[in-house]
């Protein structure tokens, strides 16, 4: 069977599985049993995903819920897949149910159909089908591996290689961009604290502060009330309707606010509208006194709408990759202290102690407290290397574009985790980037040609065994 035959025998299987993977909401939580790490939904999708490899004929292996292992083949020369079926939360602009997803308009929408759960089940399809045809050769093998925690720390992944008795000699990462990533910048996750009297001499009161759903995330909504002094009440409600994306209602002297921006993945904050940054600009514009003016006026000398860090001072670029992105994804209001979830993606030249100092010198002079809480070191694959051309040669034979070639990106995939290995698919050129956005979707003609790529891409890499 070739593989068009193949894919066209099985097109409306790889779709329905990537629907009912979908429909199971596998968002970060911790509302765990033993055995469940990152929360029931998220040990549920990895079962689910186990059960139907195992169906498939392959075998399969669950890492104690941290991560899981699919096998075809029995040969020491290892190629991997790395994929992960964990998900960011919905968040707001969805004109369909995200955890219900459906075929409309040739594709399928839902939370994670693009990142990265259609790749992952291409791929596993694209496995089957070397497996099923004889195509994995004689002391070679092909495993999947799959990730549970790959939007929030990394912590399926790394018990993963504490444990695995060997790792692939070459992988694939289903979750970038075609035609192939050999470079990804440093990223560092933290939180910055900032202390905050309640200012209760001030004209007006700001309460229930809120925003963002992910620091990974562009905010899409944020919002506060602001109780008023009743004869100024309209006059300030008023000057906040004048901002393009901020609506408020009034009831009495309690003004609730509300920041609409358009959410996106933190990687390119500047495709986005950071609502956070819209709502604390909105505010500073206000001729009143609030009673947490140091927070708003904090926020825009240091943050403000900037997506390069260059008021953070940490506007830093290179030739290879690029200029620092900068996103502050949620924002908190605790104990009179504002908690902002931020990420930063540098430049893959630059050592992290650069950076370091940086942060730290901006912290220093703002007096907001820092915390790490994640770094992945910045990767790079020789693009003139073998492992690389391979795979770029397939992309090119079946796709016909001869034009675009490999590249670098600020995003942060499983590339990082382990040696040999590089994000290749699922997203074509022309396409628009959805990850983490409303209304993500999968084209069913992508999903086509994707499994298409890695079932030839994996056949080449299995070729490199010496």
């Amino acid at each position: 069977m070739t593989i068009h035959e193949f894919i066209e025998e099985n097109r409306a299987a790889m779709v329905s599985d990537i629907i009912d993977l979908v429909n199971i909401p596998t968002v970060f939580s911790e509302d765990a049993d033993s055995g469940q790490p990152f929360g029931k939904e998220v040990d549920r999708g990895l079962k689910w995903i186990l059960d139907r490899a195992e169906v498939m004929g392959m075998e399969t292996k669950d890492f104690d819920g941290y991560a899981g292992e699919i096998t075809a083949g029995d040969g020491p020369f290892m190629i991997g897949v790395l994929a992960h079926e964990d998900v960011v939360p919905a968040g707001e602009g969805w004109e369909t149910d995200p955890f219900d997803a459906v075929v409309k308009d040739g594709a399928i929408y839902g939370r994670g159909t693009g990142d990265d759960k259609g790749p992952l089940i291409s791929s596993l399809y694209a496995m089957k089908y070397l497996m099923d045809e004889g195509k994995i050769p004689a002391g070679t093998c092909l495993r999947m591996i799959v990730g549970t925690n790959e939007e929030e720390g990394w912590g399926g992944i790394n018990y993963y290689k504490s444990q695995a008795e060997k790792l692939p000699d070459y992988s694939i990462v289903p979750d970038g961009y075609f035609p192939l990533i050999y470079c990804e910048k440093g990223l560092v996750d933290f939180d910055l604290k900032i202390s905050l009297l309640d200012d209760k001499s001030a004209e007006v009161k700001v309460d229930g502060l809120y925003g963002g759903s992910g620091r990974n995330v562009v905010a899409g909504k944020a919002g506060c009330d602001l109780i008023c002094p009743p004869n100024r009440a309209e006059e300030i409600a008023a000057a906040l309707n004048t901002f393009e994306g901020v609506t408020t209602t009034r009831n009495g002297s309690v003004i609730e606010v509300t920041a609409q921006g358009k959410s996106t993945h933190a990687m390119s904050p500047e495709k986005g509208l950071n609502a956070i940054s819209v709502l604390m600009k909105s505010l500073a514009s206000l001729e009143c006194t609030l009673s947490l003016g140091d927070l708003v006026d904090k926020y825009n000398r240091y943050i403000g709408m900037d997506y390069n860090a260059e008021k953070f001072g940490c506007g830093f670029e290179d030739q290879l990759s690029g200029k620092t992105t900068f996103n502050i994804g949620v924002l908190r209001y605790e104990e009179n202290t504002a908690v902002l979830e931020a990420n930063l993606r540098y430049p893959a030249s630059l050592p992290k102690e650069t950076i370091k100092q940086a942060v730290e010198k901006t912290c220093n002079e703002a007096g907001f407290g820092y915390a790490e809480k994640d770094y992945l070191p910045p990767v790079y694959t020789e693009p003139d290397s073998d492992f690389v051309g391979k795979l770029m040669e397939v992309y090119r034979r079946v796709t016909g574009d001869e034009e675009n070639e490999a590249f670098t990106i600020g995003g942060a995939t499983y590339a990082r985790a382990i040696p040999n290995a590089v994000a290749f698919g699922p997203l074509f050129p022309y396409e628009e980037e959805l990850a983490h956005e409303a209304n993500e979707f999968l084209s069913i003609d992508s999903l086509e040609k994707m499994t298409w790529i890695f079932a030839e891409g994996l056949e080449a890499l299995l070729g490199m065994k010496k």
